[in-house]
């Protein structure tokens, strides 16, 4: 499957190239607006023309003539697929008539051994193609409308097309098989003898379904009837046949095109979810910045209450760096200085320190030596002692201490103020 129906789509059906019209925005085609794949306006037209709602369609679908692409069934050697776009020029170059170079070469996505492959002429589709992406069309799809027609079974089906004063007939004789002829008469009284002989020598002896224009299609049902020929039968033109079958179509003509994959994304389609997310980003970042200045606000007229406090306190002192550090230090120093013990001095800590071990259920025995460094304890054990860290570290907590192991020395611990 190469593509699913989108919200809306505008099918264009190009004019066979051996008519002699000229790829542009006056050029009048058969064109149909398609909502969720069922048409919701059909009618014959130039793009110049045509209404806004058309113009604005999610992508469009271009039904190029059967008559305009050679399918082949062609075996692909074993190489990757990144690879067999370049080589598939030099693998049908015995089977084409012309340059290959000249050629648009699409392969079918999936398949065996052998692949379905699609030849057309580069101008022709190119120049097409231009028309449609100065419209505002980023997603364009290209299918031969033969692979487009609708298959039941055996019966083949085929479509005659008008444009003008140019007729084509294309038929679809299996699911990867498909031709076209394009032809001008000058007699539309005639036409009914001539499609049933392209029809008889194309598919001999197949019962065909065979869908008109309907401005002929009573002109085609007395033929048929005064005839007998009762291996055709007759239906209106199918537009929505086409847009239903096209989406299951094996062979996209675009994706040989160079600047393919560069229109994939259609942006405007993911316009508003951009947009949504866009905004929330926004808003996020607005929020957490409006947090973070709230906070560094409260932060500043913390330090300044502190600072204001430290100088009544302590006026002689000119240099703040640190108000709450430096107000700690200044109430231990006057502590000290009235006899009175700090809490991080060596007599507090290690009376905290026997308590605390007392406490868990250690052996004061197991600690081989105590040093007092930096207003910390560092506590140095016995080899066979058996220290319980889990049981210890509630009654330090308690007394807000923190027992640090040593960075090296597995028998040695750090105890502190945190």
């Amino acid at each position: 499957m190469v593509g699913g129906p989108l919200s809306d789509s505008l099918y264009l059906r190009l004019p066979a190239r051996s008519s002699g019209v000229t790829p542009g925005h006056h050029t009048l085609m058969a064109i149909a607006l398609s909502v969720r794949g069922r048409p919701l306006h059909t009618e014959v037209t130039s793009l110049s023309e045509l209404p806004a709602q058309f113009v604005q369609a999610s992508e469009v679908v271009l039904l190029v003539s059967a008559s305009d692409v050679t399918l082949l069934r062609v075996a692909i050697p074993p190489i990757s697929s990144s690879r067999l776009q370049a080589a598939l020029p030099a693998i049908i170059e015995d089977r084409v008539l012309g340059d290959t170079a000249e050629c648009i070469v699409a392969a079918a996505l999936e398949g065996d051994q052998h692949r379905l492959i699609a030849v057309c002429d580069r101008d022709w589709l190119q120049s097409w193609i231009t028309v449609i992406r100065q419209l505002g069309t980023r997603r364009v799809r290209a299918f031969p409308i033969s692979l487009c027609l609708p298959l039941h079974g055996d019966v083949v089906s085929a479509a005659l097309l008008h444009n003008a004063n140019h007729y084509e007939l294309a038929l679809r004789l299996s699911t990867e098989e498909g031709v076209g002829l394009s032809f001008e008469i000058e007699n539309d009284g005639e036409l009914p003898v001539v499609v049933t002989q392209i029809v008889s020598f194309l598919a001999p002896e197949r019962q065909v379904s065979l869908s008109v224009p309907r401005a002929q299609c009573e002109r085609f049902a007395q033929w048929l009837e005064s005839q007998q020929l009762s291996m055709t039968t007759l239906v209106d033109e199918q537009w929505t046949e086409w847009i239903a079958v096209s989406h299951q179509a094996p062979i996209d003509l675009m994706t040989a095109i160079d600047d393919y994959h560069s229109y994939t994304i259609d942006w405007r389609v993911w316009r508003y979810p951009v947009l949504l997310v866009t905004i929330f980003a926004l808003f996020n970042i607005i929020a957490i910045n409006a947090d973070w200045w709230r906070l560094r606000h409260e932060g500043l007229q913390i330090r300044d209450e502190l600072t204001a406090v430290f100088q009544r306190s302590f006026p002689n002192d000119q240099v703040i760096l640190d108000p709450l550090a430096q107000m700690q230090q200044k109430v231990t120093t006057a502590r000290r200085a009235s006899g009175q013990p700090g809490a991080s001095d060596y007599l507090v800590l290690s009376a905290a320190l026997g308590e605390a071990w007392r406490e868990s259920g250690n052996d004061l025995r197991g600690i081989a030596a105590l040093e007092y460094r930096d207003s910390a304890l560092s506590i140095k054990l016995r080899q066979d002692t058996k220290l319980s860290l889990e049981a210890l570290q509630g009654p330090l907590t308690a007394r807000q201490l923190k027992l640090t192991p040593g960075p090296t020395d597995p028998l040695r611990f750090m105890v502190g103020r945190p």
